[in-house]
């Protein structure tokens, strides 16, 4: 009689260890959180009310751009002030770029890139590439693969093969001049939806996992730039819906999320870092001052 008691009993706590198994799956990817206290933000003039991308052009002056006008911006870190500026090529919807060397690289939102050679020289007429990407894919992203001597173009919306449950980076060859319509890396929507079920009671969390139970995984991620992390090599990846940078590995694969904290996020659209490695973040107005904001942060 004893040994069916203990024998039931042994039943009975390995069940109950098996409805209580927690999902684990999201614990390998870290999370952190930055906000701007112990950094420094810089205000922009109106002008840049709309600043949709930054790209360093030394480490004290920052090249950026605004997403109403084909006008490129320097702005000087140490006198917080626009040192020079000068208008490249016509239209609108100017979303990032992208300094190699002497060479600008500059994409719109469907997708076409825009190469100005010697740029701090003043304006010259631009080489202008049109790929496959369109408007309804809607390019935000814009980032030197200097390893793979590519471009990485980044979707904020729909992928080139009409999914919107990932948001793909393709890669446009440098030495070609051509984009390979395989995406290079891929950021599954569902692993993130994933990874955040793992802390429901807070608030972040519920903010995004209300997006998804109103059964809208594009809700929780949207593409706004990206940019290697010069010492480690991991991308950075920032959406400015709900503020979150998702980090990869030189293999693609999520090893961190941070999350952007403090009402000076107004709408982070741009991400640059330094030579040696500080993190940039600049922020379009939405009626207020736009800002650019230097991160206190070590990978």
């Amino acid at each position: 009689m004893n040994r069916i008691s203990t024998l039931l009993l042994a039943l009975f706590l390995i069940s109950c260890g098996a409805t209580e198994k927690k999902d684990t799956s999201h614990d390998t990817i870290a999370r952190e959180t930055l906000e701007p206290k112990g950094g420094k933000l810089y205000s922009v003039p109106n002008e840049l009310m709309e600043i949709s991308g930054i790209s360093f052009v030394t480490d004290s002056t920052l090249v950026a751009i605004q997403d109403e006008e084909g006008i490129l911006y320097f702005y000087d870190l140490s006198t917080e002030k626009i040192i020079k500026k000068y208008q490249f090529w016509k239209g609108k919807d100017y979303e990032d770029l992208a300094v190699i060397d002497d060479d600008l690289w500059i994409v719109n939102s469907s997708g076409t890139l825009y190469e100005l050679k010697n740029f701090k020289d003043g304006p010259s007429k631009p080489t202008v590439y049109n790929t496959v990407l369109k408007e309804k894919n809607n390019i935000e992203g814009l980032a030197y693969d200097k390893k793979n001597n590519r471009l990485l173009l980044a979707v904020k919306d729909m992928s080139l093969n009409g999914s919107d449950k990932q948001k793909d980076i393709y890669a446009f060859d440098l030495k070609t001049k051509t984009l390979n319509t395989k995406a290079a890396y891929s950021i599954k929507l569902a692993e993130i939806e994933r990874f955040f079920k793992g802390d429901e009671i807070e608030e972040f969390s519920k903010k995004i996992l209300k997006s998804v139970g109103n059964q809208n995984l594009n809700k929780v991620f949207r593409t706004s730039a990206l940019n290697y992390h010069p010492l480690t090599g991991d991308l950075y990846v920032l959406s400015s819906l709900n503020n979150i940078i998702a980090v990869l590995n030189t293999e693609g694969s999520i090893k961190r999320i941070l999350e952007l904290n403090g009402k000076e996020f107004l709408q982070p659209e741009g991400l640059a870092f330094t030579s040696d490695g500080r993190l940039f973040i600049s922020n379009e107005g939405k009626g207020k001052q736009a800002n650019i904001i230097e991160l206190k942060y070590e990978d």
